[in-house]
């Protein structure tokens, strides 16, 4: 890897870091600069202005979020067994992937739930993406006899993000040392209850 690529590597890194703690739009070029020990003209000489560094932090913690959470899942047993795989990463994936802080995607959402503009757009795109994933697993697991017919994907997908939403409130806001541990009764009482019907 050429020297300005590994710099890049690095700065990225330690923006990810940063986002995971303080979120993504607080990432400014002065203090990331900083904390890589670089000035802020070449910081700005890799990425030009703030609203880059940011996205091109979202893409950075994107391939750990795929490569922690969502590339394992080829390898477990299609249903509900890779559904259950995909959620526990899902809930662990920050500190697997060496970042300090909670979910950069979901303090982002917050973030910019009122704004507009590419960041925003990005952030869309994203949760939408997964979400498909989340969908096309549960549709996969009623295939397989494990979640009833009735089940509704994207209503299950839904839910799921709610439970995760919550376990990032519990256990970043809240300090709540059961955070975890419901979480995962959640998921376990979703994935066994069979949904109301629709009118």
């Amino acid at each position: 890897m050429a020297k300005g690529a590994r710099t890049r590597a690095t700065i990225l890194r330690v923006a990810a870091e940063t986002a995971s703690l303080g979120g993504v739009a607080r990432l400014n070029l002065q203090p990331l600069a900083d904390r890589v020990g670089m000035t802020k003209s070449g910081l700005y000489a890799h990425f030009g202005s703030k609203q880059a560094l940011q996205l091109a932090t979202l893409e950075y913690a994107t391939e750990l979020f795929q490569a922690i959470v969502v590339a394992p899942a080829k390898t477990e047993a299609a249903g509900l067994p890779r559904l259950a795989g995909i959620y526990e990463r899902w809930l662990g994936w920050p500190a697997n992937a060496g970042l300090p802080g909670q979910c950069p995607f979901l303090a982002a959402a917050v973030e910019f739930d009122e704004g507009e503009g590419p960041l925003r757009e990005r952030l869309t795109r994203l949760f939408r993406d997964f979400r498909g994933v989340i969908e096309q697993l549960a549709a996969s697991a009623v295939r397989h006899g494990h979640l009833p017919a009735s089940t509704d994907a994207a209503q299950f997908a839904h839910e799921l993000l709610a439970l995760r939403y919550a376990h990032q409130w519990a256990a970043g806001f809240m300090r709540d040392p059961a955070a975890l541990e419901r979480a995962r009764a959640g998921f376990a009482r979703l994935a066994s209850r069979a949904p109301p019907q629709r009118p």
